[in-house]
């Protein structure tokens, strides 16, 4: 379904050429608009995004930052923090920076999870989990308040509304409950 979500935006969006103007067709033989005057080729582009489950051990427990966006609304839903890779910047890059601009927090032991296409306008989700390095990780954090209404760690055992089940984020979030069950 993703896929197809991604294609119908391409389709409606790339009619003309983006380098001359004139009216662009669809390829016979790849998946291309073809411009019918200067023959540029348009391809589907995917916008990577990074989403990280950051965790701090707090007087022995397990505790997950989580912050409410403020595109949720009145929504009491909390999510983690993500947001895209600019320009010229490493995946891991853009964990650290978006981590540092939306909360004021540092992280260590960054980890890969996993990717997930996302057709939001056309994204691809990569996954990963961090440790908070800062030792007063809840006094610390500065959260940038045009994209955050609030950022809070919470213990495993009590978490707000989440993300729902197929999203990244919440894949993130089950497998770190699943390794407090099993106490790894």
């Amino acid at each position: 379904m993703m896929t197809a979500i991604q294609l119908l935006r391409w389709h409606a969006n790339h009619n003309f050429c983006s380098r001359c103007g004139a009216s662009a067709t669809v390829s016979d033989f790849e998946l291309a608009y073809v411009c019918t005057v200067c023959h540029y080729r348009q391809y589907p582009r995917i916008q990577p995004c990074v989403i990280v489950a950051i965790t701090r051990q707090f007087e022995g427990r397990t505790q997950l930052l989580l912050a409410h966006h403020r595109r949720y609304g009145d929504n009491p839903m909390y999510g983690l923090i993500a947001g895209f890779v600019e320009i010229g910047e490493s995946l891991e890059g853009a964990v650290h920076r978006e981590v540092e601009e939306e909360t004021g927090l540092a992280i260590s032991n960054l980890r890969y999870h996993s990717s997930q296409p996302w057709a939001y306008p056309s994204n691809l989700m990569v996954g990963f989990y961090a440790d908070c390095v800062n030792e007063n990780a809840s006094d610390e954090l500065k959260l940038d308040d045009t994209e955050l209404t609030d950022a809070q760690f919470f213990d495993l055992d009590n978490l707000p509304k989440i993300p729902f089940k197929g999203s990244i984020a919440r894949t993130l979030i089950d497998e770190l409950l699943v390794i407090k069950t099993q106490g790894v």
